[in-house]
């Protein structure tokens, strides 16, 4: 058991203790001391107490759609919903973040959006991590409108195509293209996409 699987357990983050997201994740993280973090999706703060226990010194602001959570002012919540440009935009700030992840609410155009809002917002050599893909493949996550699920998506972006989501906009298809150097999914039984699937983005 890794590092960060161990902390996870402890703080009671689903990453660690349902998913095992963490034993992906923890060669990413230990390259950081104390990196500049954003989670979308926090609900109680599990994860950002992982975060602050893990790192020596982490900068981390969490957003979610529900105040539920305090943050005893070692970390920044900012109250808001993925889908609207101006709640994500409170999240950023001058300096970019070394990691993003979005572990909000799942569905294909919540995905969609943030991941092509807030991409743009991780540094150079820094990664995006998006969660939870396996509700591509559960009906109640995709939206009518849906012309690709998110797992479709960072599969289409693996194989170089240029488009691969109908809720971005063809700059924003164009800033991926050109930002994102490689993409990793994880299953966490492989070969089943039915569970437990994340994904890490490597930014150029």
């Amino acid at each position: 058991m890794k590092r960060l699987t161990e902390i996870g357990i402890q703080t009671g983050a689903d990453k660690a203790t349902d998913h095992l997201f963490t034993e992906f994740y923890d060669e990413v993280f230990s390259q950081y001391d104390s990196p500049r973090i954003l989670e979308v999706g926090v609900h109680m703060g599990a994860s950002i107490n992982m975060y602050l226990e893990y790192f020596k010194s982490p900068y981390v602001v969490g957003m979610d759609i529900q105040q539920k959570v305090d943050t005893a002012n070692k970390w920044k919540f900012v109250l808001g919903d993925q889908t609207n440009i101006h709640d994500l935009s409170k999240c950023v700030e001058k300096e970019p973040f070394d990691i993003i992840i979005d572990d909000g609410g799942h569905t294909m155009r919540q995905q969609q959006i943030t991941f092509g809002y807030l991409l743009n917002h991780v540094k150079s050599g820094g990664y995006y991590i998006l969660e939870d893909l396996h509700t591509s493949f559960y009906p109640e996550y995709i939206e009518t409108d849906a012309q690709y699920t998110s797992y479709e998506m960072l599969q289409r972006i693996q194989a170089g195509e240029t488009y691969f989501s109908n809720y971005l906009s063809q700059e924003e298809h164009s800033k991926i293209v050109d930002r994102i150097e490689r993409v990793e999914l994880w299953h966490k039984i492989p070969g089943d996409v039915s569970q437990s699937v994340t994904s890490i983005i490597k930014v150029k």
